[in-house]
Formats: structure tokens, sequence, C-alpha cells
């Protein structure tokens, strides 16, 4: 029995399988058993795959969950909050997901030979069922509807502030309490199939429109969500026309007088290290190591794919500069070859220290409110021993916050670099981060979509090994000091400097 249960551990339980197939569940929870080589390391993990559709039609979720009180602190608890099959309509229990994939045990049953292997060669139910990310975007998107919504406006509740991981089942089985539905439509990005944050339900009945506005303000996947009778087409229409008004008449922004960034505006201008014609180095206010430092156009630029060509390009050599000082030992802050950490620096004139690679990064938000977001590149110093965990830890990073990067593979010029980003994210906000290989790694933020603001410096206090240091609150110095970071930084670049040639 012991080696019957490690077995099925590791490839899977055919009978369990089976039974899944016959059962056809709506939830599936399942426990990752201990092997024998599983055990010291903590037994297990979490893991959550895609929906997939049942032969009558509706979609199982399945969760595996850790062990209990495992040394990786995987997840071991899920909470469910569940309705039952019998109160809810047929329509409900039939919405599926745009991420919805055909039932794993689409295959024939496995059979054992006569020596009691498996007669597939082993492979039974664990066959591989892994998509290429672009394919699955691609699949994802071709599912989002953009069928007009069946029902009637005044049975129609519409739905807002929901959380993003809610997703089309999660919402029927909720919004079927109130009664009957018609239809069910999550609004979703057309081209990554991404939730929006909203909804509309329509009803068969007013009654059930009328019990579902109860549901207002109700907590729903951690947020409070907004219920409200949807509008008619005439109404949004009218809605739109009055905004496009409101638009026009509106008072311009405020011009940016307070753009920390500005030159203009003589905030901080101890910390610039260089100045060219069209853009300028600035030592980072908090930076996550002493010679983290900032590439900022003179211009207030939003970003920068809008840049002109010259100012992009100046910014491009810059970081080439920026990237052959850290290569040679260089930099404000050199940190010696073997150092533990890459705090333990030496500030001693004319040192130089181990070769470290440059990560950056640059945030593009339009901050209209602010006067319009300025362009600025961070670019923090990496140890080469820990430059080559970056890709992998920004991958990371971007998993667990369900998001995909685009691969940009090494752009050879700054005009190739803004064609990218205008072909991969138009003309809206967007994340970049240059790799120490030149690849640059691209998220397009769509509208409304929230973003964490201090991505960049988390994501490099982990790789760094300081995310104590994240919160540039928390590395504040004097102006003494800072101005000693950028005269060191001044001293060791000056060989480097695109405005010494």
């Amino acid at each position: 029995p012991g080696h019957a249960v490690a077995s099925a551990a590791g490839g899977g339980s055919p009978v369990v399988a089976d039974v899944a197939r016959d059962m056809q569940p709506r939830y599936h929870a399942c426990g990752v058993g201990d092997t024998a080589g599983d055990a010291a390391a903590g037994a297990g993990c979490h893991y959550a795959r895609e929906p997939y559709k049942n032969p009558k039609g509706h979609a199982t979720r399945l969760v595996a969950l850790a062990s209990v009180g495992n040394d990786r602190k995987e997840r071991w608890l899920h909470a469910l909050a569940l309705l039952p099959a019998s109160r809810q309509p047929p329509s409900a229990l039939q919405q599926l997901p745009p991420d919805t994939t055909r039932s794993p045990y689409d295959v024939p049953r496995a059979t054992e030979a006569p020596d009691g292997d498996l007669a597939d060669g082993g492979r039974g139910f664990a066959g591989v069922r892994w998509e290429e990310p672009r394919a699955k975007r691609a699949r994802v998107a071709s599912q989002v509807r953009t069928d007009p919504l069946k029902g009637d406006p005044d049975k129609t509740v519409f739905v807002r502030n929901l959380a993003f991981r809610a997703d089309e089942g999660a919402l029927a089985e909720f919004f079927a309490q109130c009664g009957e539905i018609v239809d069910l439509r999550l609004g979703r990005d057309v081209e990554s199939g991404r939730s929006r944050g909203f909804c509309h339900v329509a009803y068969s009945t007013a009654e059930s429109a009328e019990k579902a506005l109860a549901l207002h303000e109700t907590t729903f996947y951690g947020r409070d969500i907004v219920v409200q009778m949807a509008k008619s087409d005439e109404e949004r229409n009218a809605d739109r026309d009055r905004r496009r008004e409101e638009r026009r008449g509106r008072m311009p922004p405020p011009p940016p007088g307070g753009c920390w960034f500005c030159l203009s505006n003589e905030k901080d201008t101890h910390l610039v290290a260089s100045i060219a014609t069209e853009s300028f180095i600035a030592m980072d206010k908090g930076g996550v190591v002493p010679d983290h430092c900032q590439v900022v156009p003179v211009e207030h630029t939003p970003s920068f794919a809008a840049l002109s060509p010259s100012a992009a390009d100046e910014i491009w050599r810059y970081l080439g500069a920026i990237r052959a000082c850290l290569r040679a030992g260089g930099g404000g802050a050199p940190v010696p070859e073997n150092a533990a950490s890459p705090l333990d620096t030496t500030h001693a004139p004319g040192t130089r220290g181990g070769p470290r690679e440059l990560v950056a990064f640059e945030r593009h938000l339009a901050l209209r409110s602010k006067g319009g977001n300025h362009m600025h590149l961070n670019c923090v110093p990496v140890p080469a021993d820990r430059a080559r965990k970056a890709r992998k830890i920004f991958e990371q990073a971007a998993k667990r916050l369900g998001f995909e990067w685009e691969v940009v593979e090494a752009p050879e010029s700054a005009l190739d670099l803004q064609t990218a980003i205008a072909s991969h994210c138009g003309d809206g906000e967007y994340y970049a981060v240059h790799l120490p290989d030149g690849t640059v790694l691209l998220r397009k933020i769509g509208r409304g979509e929230p973003h964490w603001m201090s991505f960049g410096r988390e994501v490099l206090g982990h790789l760094l090994g300081c995310p104590e240091r994240t919160s540039w609150q928390n590395c504040m110095e004097t102006e003494e000091k800072e101005t000693e970071r950028a005269n060191a930084y001044k001293a060791s670049f000056e060989t480097f400097d695109i405005t010494q040639g």
C-alpha cells in the first residue's frame, strides 16, 4: 500500500482519474502525497490549473494543496464559498471562463499490461498538456465574447470593482442566488483575455434584478462590489457624449511646476552627476544601492517611447556608458569582487571593484493629475553572479502577479526599442525592464489595470538580498551624504561619460 501511494503521488492515480471523469465534479481538491524524496524538501506544492470542460457542459476547477505545515510554506488550506448546484439554474452552471480547456480525461482509459505497467508506456493520465504562452493568449482572446448581451436592460445589473481573479463561473454561481440568469458577460481585454473588473448580469425577471441590487457593497473575492442597474445603449451613448463635451471644455492639466525631474525647478540639483544636451544622470534620492542612478530627459516627456529620436539616442548612449563603467568595476560605490553583499562597498578614490551588470527599469504611467509623467530610467548595478538570475526573478514576480512579459531580444538602437514598445503597447502605459544581456521585458498596462508602483525596486531588492531597501523613504540620507554619493559617481564615471567624447 505504501508503494502504491508513493507511485500515485509521483505520477497520478488512474483510479482517481476514473472517478473524476465519471463524477464530473465542479471542484476537485487533492493533496500532493509525500514520496521519500519529497518529505525532506517540504512535501508537495500548491497548484491550480485552468478550469476544464466536462461532457455535461460545466467546468471543473482542480486545486492541489501541499502538506500541512510544509517547510516551503506552500499553501495547504483553500476556502470555497459554494452554492449547491440544485439551487442554481442550468444557465449559471454552463458559464465557462475564456481560459477553459478541454478535459484532461478526454483520452482513452488506461489499461494495464500483464506485467502491471500501463499499456500506454507509463504515461497514463499525466500526459503533458502545456501551451506556448503566445498560443494560449491567442486562444483565450479568441474566446472573449463580443456578441450583444442577451436579455432586457431593465432586468440587467452592472457590477464593478470585481477582483480580477473572479471568472464567469464564480460570478454565475454568486449571482444565481437571486434568480435565473439569462446571460452573463464579464468585461475582458480583447487582446489578452484578462478581466477588466466589471460584468453585466441579465436575469429572466425584474424581481431577480432587484434582489441582485441588494448585493451592493457585498464582499466578493475580497472586494466590496458595486451593483447597479445597467444602462440602455441610448443612456450609455448620452453619457459618452457628455464626457466628451466635458473634456473639450475642461481646463488643461496644471503645468508640472512641482516635477522633481525637471531641472528648471532646481530641486535636488546636487544629485546631478552628468548633463548632456537633451538628458542627464542624477543619483536616485533613496537608491536601492548607493550608486543607483536615473537617466532623465531634460524635456518633460512622459516615456522613452515618446522621446524625440535625438533624445532617445542620447539616453541609449548613456545606458551603454553606464553598462561599460560597471563592467570595468566602476560606479560611485564599487563592490569588492568577493563581497558577501552588494552593500559592502568601498569609496576610496580611484578604487575599482568587481565587475557588475546593469539592470534598468522604466515605469510609464500617465499621472495626468500631477501634470503628466516625466520619463526616468532607473539604473541599478547588480553584481555579476546575481545578474545571471535577473530574468528569472522578474519572470517569477510576473507569474505571481498574473501576467507575462513580452520579450524584446536585445534591440540594437533606441529606435528599435521605440518601435518594439509601439508595437506591443501602442501609445498606452507600460513597464519595461532592461536586462544585463540587453534583452528588454515589456508589459502593457491596460486602462484601469492595477499596477504595483514599487515593482522594480521590490524585485531588485530581493535579487540583491536587501529587501529592506525597496522603499526609497527608508533609504533617505542627508544632503551632505547625497552630495558625496554624486561626486563619487562623477569621478568614477568621468572616463565613460558621453559628454567627454
